[in-house]
This record gives structure tokens, C-alpha cells and sequence, in this order.
């Protein structure tokens, strides 16, 4: 613990396998040590073991000292440096109070800073310097002085003016809470700092009030045991008897029975109100200040971010719609998060709203999203959905020449005006629990969802042989599925919106990405080798989705008929989608 005149908080980073920190104190002792090792020679832990036994070497050190000054302090850090490797690259600062005199020490590279009468400076600093070069310095301090110790790497990532800002009007704990995120976030492991407030104990202080016939005061000047001060003046110290006095004030302040004041008094109780007043006033200024400068930090750390993957969005819009809506989207939960944290009608509040509604609105024209108003057409607008109307089947499928049905019996066959029935392969016990079925180049694919395989039909001068279209180790689940398609490769869909891709019978890689929400009770895949997107009837949405062959989310289309959709039929080429829906079908125009 440091004495009481000593108010102190420390920042460390994150170590890593190849750097270390650590920020020290016992007593009025401080320090802040980076330790970096080029290769990983060592064994687990290595830089970590090193650091504590260099620190608890330098308390050995210093606190049997029996005289503590520039020099007896030097010969101990210098000691404890032995223990250090030479193939080590060292960050070591040192500092230590003894009274009113500060005594800092560098060992390889480190900066010490101090912050007095709202400037700050550099005390002692060496950078780029060899792991063994040394540096001291001493000087008087001053009531409220705020010193820093810093690691080489917190000095690199942390600027005078971060430092200032955050210093100013702020506890040391208050400031380190609000310069600490700024260093995780650099990632720098090196990275370690001390902050520490010094007060001038309270023998120390001057004489508020002046007995009668007191006139003069005794004065001594206190100088550092050993060295001279770089960047201190010497300070007088009147050395005067504090409780005795005190109770004078008190003595006056009190008021007689009578209330009868002299003018003598007046006069002092007028002077303890102005200065009340303006303690007050300063505290409350001093508080808002501190709220203000954590808005500002908060804001920094938001708005700054949003307002750059807006800027990157819109300058995406038209050669990558999908990237541009990430940005977008990054930016939303950016200011989201971050929109209520900011008092009511505050500047920073009315710009965090300003930007999320610009965001929102370029998220949602980049969306893709398109609200149909679906129209009842006649049934010969889709000859494929017509003929469903017009029979019965577990799934219908179709190409150039035919209609198919699959039941849990046979497929059979229907022309393209739904016509002419007629079985073309026979169930003999071949699918368990047939959901779908597919032609691809005269060939026939049926899905099992019982067996966990996809069933291929060859078709032959003599019907259709049978064959196992995912070869042996391929072990899909398909307990889910529902609906399949082909375009050279295989999509599967399952009930949960998981879609399945298959290629020449081996799982092939297929994700789904940019979809804004997930799919809800799909009940149909469509693709065609001869079009250029996946179509996915998403019933739960009440939209059709549209992605690229990659799973790329391109596009939807919602409509309310969509909701209780039993199938649909794409148009690609003509920009139109029929849905059959409650008996009827309906035409949903693309654009």
C-alpha cells in the first residue's frame, strides 16, 4: 500500500507468448516492466516467471537500503538488472517518493511524464535505446502533482494528448477505467503504466489563518538529499502547528446567543460562504467534466466506427450488394448499441439518430426485399401447376417433356397439358419414405428420407435400373428433408432451412450467407441447370427467396398467398414466379 498522499492505479495489457507486462508497488515504491523475448527458447511461462522474480529482486533491494537517495536507489536497480538475460529486450521504470522529492529511473527504454497545473511533460524519457542503458533523474514536487511511469509500448500506442485529456479533472482510477479499453484494443502486450497523484501530507500544508500578533513565520528550505532537478524548482514549507489553529477558526466561526455579529465576523463568515460557493461550484463542474469526457470516450469509440462502415457500404452499393449490406448491418449494431447511452437531446445523441437513420434507410433499399401484390391468374399461366390441381402425388417435378408424380406406390408420368397418365417405375420395396423426386437429363432421382439416400433411375431401352446415386461412406441425415432439386449438382432442404449440396454422389461444401432471417417452414428448392439462382419457398416468411449458386443471398419476395403455398414454378428468363396457393395460382412479378 502507498502512504496516503498517494492515490495510484495501474494499466496492464494482455501478455502473449512472446511478451509480458506488469505494473508494481510496495509502499512508496513504484514500477512498470515489459519484458520481450524474439523466439520461443523458453519454456511455458517463461517471461512471466522472469518478471517476478526481477520485481521481487528490486524490493529486496530497495528496502534494505538504509539511506534512500538518488544514488543508494541507482546501485539497486542496477543490482536487480543482473537478472535480467541480455537476449531479453527490456522496458524498466522505476520511480520511488521519499518526502517531497520524486527519484525515477530508466533501465533500457520507458518514459516517465508528469501532469502539473493542467500541463503535461516529460520528465525522463529513452527510446530505441540498448536493454542495458540507463537513466535518472530527481526534483521537488508540488501538491496535486500527477506522475506517470510508462512502458516503451504503452508510450508507442498512447499519445500525450489521450493522457492529458483523461487526466484532467479525473482520480487516477477514473482515468486508467477509461484509458485501459483504448490499450486491450491496440493488442500491444508490452503495454503497462502506473498513474499516481501525489498530495502534500497535511504538516505540510500553509496556514490558513494568522493568530493575532503572529506576524512572521519560521521557513525552511528542504532540499533533495542527493542530485539536482531537472524539472523542479525548490518549494518553500512552512512548518507550523495545524490543530491549534483549526480550532481557532472554529473559535470565530461561532456565533454568540444573541446573534449579534461584529463586523469583523461578518467579514469572515462572508468569506467562508464565497469559498463554500465556489468549492461547490468547482466540484459540480469538476463532475460534469467527468461525465462529458466519458460521453466523448463512449462516442469515440462508436460513432467515429458506424459512420466509416456507412461511408464503405455506400461505396458498395453498386458492385456488391451483399458486402454492402454487412457494412450496413455493422454499423446498425454499432449505433444500436450504443443510442440510449447518451443523455436525452445531447448533441451526440441527435448525431447517433442522424446517422442510424441514414443507415437504416440504405439497409433496407439494399436489402432486397420486395413487397408483391400477388394476382390470381388463370391456371394455363403455368402448365405444371395446373396439372397439380388436377391430380394426386407425394411431390410433382417436371421437364421439357413430362409431368411426374411420385407416390409412396410408383412415379408416373403426365404430358405437359396433364394429360395421358401412366406408370413408369414400379415401387418393389426400392424407397422406404420417397419425399421428392427430380429428373436430370432422362434420368430420375428420388430422395428417401428413410434410408438417408438418393435413388437414381437410369433410363434404359427397357424402363429405368436402379442405382445409389451417394457412394459408400457418404452418410447424409436426411430425417428432415423435403424438397430437392438439380442443376447438375444435388440441393437437399430440410424442414429446418438447411440446404444440402451433393456433386457427382460426394457432400459437396454449400452455405447460406447474407439472409437477413432465417428460413421458417420451407417446403420447397428450385434450380435448373440452365438458370442462375437457387429459389427457396419459405412458407413461414410468406416469401420466396432467391440466392446465387454459391448460397449468396441475392433477393425476397413476400407476398401474403405464400403463407399456406403448396408448390411454385420459376420463370427466370421471363421474371416471373407462379405460386400455388388454397386451389389457385398466383403470379409474382421479379424484377
Amino acid at each position: 500500500m502507498a502512504d496516503q498522499n498517494l492515490t495510484f492505479a495501474k494499466i496492464v495489457a494482455n501478455p502473449s507468448e512472446y511478451s509480458w507486462s506488469q505494473a508494481y508497488n510496495a509502499g512508496k515504491l513504484f514500477a512498470v516492466l515489459s519484458l520481450e523475448s524474439k523466439e520461443e527458447t523458453k519454456e511455458k511461462d517463461y517471461l512471466n516467471v522472469l518478471g517476478k522474480e526481477v520485481l521481487d529482486t528490486l524490493e529486496q533491494e530497495f528496502f534494505t537500503l538504509e539511506t534512500k537517495d538518488l544514488e543508494s536507489i541507482k546501485k539497486a536497480v542496477l543490482e536487480t538488472s543482473v537478472k535480467i538475460p541480455q537476449d531479453i529486450n527490456l522496458s524498466f521504470v522505476i520511480g520511488t517518493f521519499v518526502n517531497n522529492v520524486l527519484y525515477v529511473y530508466i533501465l533500457g527504454n520507458g518514459k516517465v511524464s508528469l501532469k502539473r497545473n493542467g500541463h503535461l511533460g516529460n520528465l525522463l524519457e529513452s527510446s530505441d535505446q540498448k536493454a542495458d542503458s540507463f537513466k535518472s533523474a530527481s526534483g521537488f514536487l508540488e501538491d496535486g502533482d500527477v506522475v506517470l511511469l510508462q512502458t516503451k509500448q504503452f508510450a508507442n500506442i498512447i499519445s500525450a494528448t489521450t493522457l492529458s485529456e483523461f487526466l484532467d479533472n479525473l482520480s487516477p482510477h477514473e482515468a486508467a477505467e477509461n484509458i485501459a479499453p483504448l490499450v486491450h484494443e491496440k493488442e500491444e502486450p508490452g503495454a503497462a503504466a502506473i498513474i499516481i497523484n501525489y498530495t502534500k501530507p497535511l504538516e505540510e500544508i500553509e496556514e490558513p489563518v494568522i493568530k493575532p500578533g503572529e506576524e512572521k513565520e519560521e521557513v525552511t528550505k528542504q532540499e533533495p538529499t542527493h542530485g539536482t532537478s531537472p524539472f523542479y524548482s525548490p518549494t518553500l514549507n512552512r512548518k507550523l502547528k495545524i490543530s491549534g489553529n483549526l480550532k481557532s477558526i472554529f473559535t470565530r466561526l461561532k456565533l454568540p446567543k444573541n446573534l449579534e455579529i461584529s463586523h469583523s465576523r461578518k467579514v469572515i463568515l462572508t468569506i467562508v460562504v464565497v469559498i463554500i460557493i465556489v468549492f461547490a461550484g468547482s466540484v459540480v463542474f469538476a463532475i460534469k467534466k467527468q461525465q462529458d469526457t466519458k460521453i466523448q470516450t463512449l462516442f469515440s469509440q462508436i460513432y467515429p466506427q458506424a459512420l466509416k462502415e456507412y461511408e464503405q457500404g455506400q461505396g458498395l452499393l453498386d458492385l456488391n450488394q451483399n458486402l454492402a449490406r454487412d457494412s450496413f448491418s455493422k454499423a446498425q449494431k454499432l449505433l444500436e448499441s450504443g443510442g440510449n447511452k447518451f443523455p436525452k437531446n445531447s448533441k451526440e445523441e441527435k448525431q447517433i439518430l442522424e446517422l442510424l437513420a441514414k443507415v437504416n434507410t440504405s439497409l433496407q433499399s439494399s436489402s432486397g426485399v420486395q413487397s408483391s401484390n400477388a394476382k390470381e391468374v388463370s391456371a394455363s399461366q403455368s402448365f405444371f401447376l395446373s396439372a397439380e390441381l388436377k391430380n394426386t402425388a407425394i411431390y410433382f417435378s417436371y421437364d421439357d417433356k413430362n409431368i411426374y408424380g411420385l407416390t409412396s406406390d410408383n412415379v408416373y408420368s403426365l404430358d405437359t397439358n396433364g394429360q395421358n397418365k401412366k406408370e413408369i417405375i414400379k415401387n418393389d420395396n426400392d424407397w422406404k419414405q420417397g419425399v421428392a423426386i427430380f429428373p436430370y437429363f432422362s434420368n430420375l432421382y428420388i430422395l428417401d428420407k428413410k434410408q438417408n439416400q438418393i435413388l437414381k433411375y437410369v433410363a434404359t431401352s427397357s424402363g429405368f435400373s436402379k442405382a445409389n446415386y451417394l457412394g459408400e461412406g457418404v452418410t447424409p441425415n436426411f430425417s428432415n428433408a423435403i424438397s430437392m432439386a438439380i442443376d447438375s449438382s444435388i440441393y437437399v432442404l430440410s424442414t429446418d432451412g438447411k440446404i444440402v449440396k451433393f456433386t457427382k454422389g460426394k457432400l459437396d461444401n454449400f452455405s447460406v450467407t447474407g439472409l437477413d432471417t432465417a428460413f421458417s417452414n420451407p417446403t420447397k428448392i428450385y434450380a435448373n441447370v440452365n438458370d442462375d439462382n437457387i429459389y427457396v419457398l419459405d412458407n413461414g416468411n410468406s416469401r420466396v427467396v432467391i440466392l446465387d449458386k454459391n448460397g449468396t443471398y441475392k433477393a425476397q419476395y413476400k407476398a401474403n398467398v405464400i403463407k399456406a403455398a403448396k408448390d411454385f414454378d420459376v420463370f427466370e428468363k421471363d421474371k416471373k414466379i407462379f405460386v400455388l396457393s388454397s386451389e389457385k395460382i398466383y403470379q409474382i412479378d421479379l424484377k
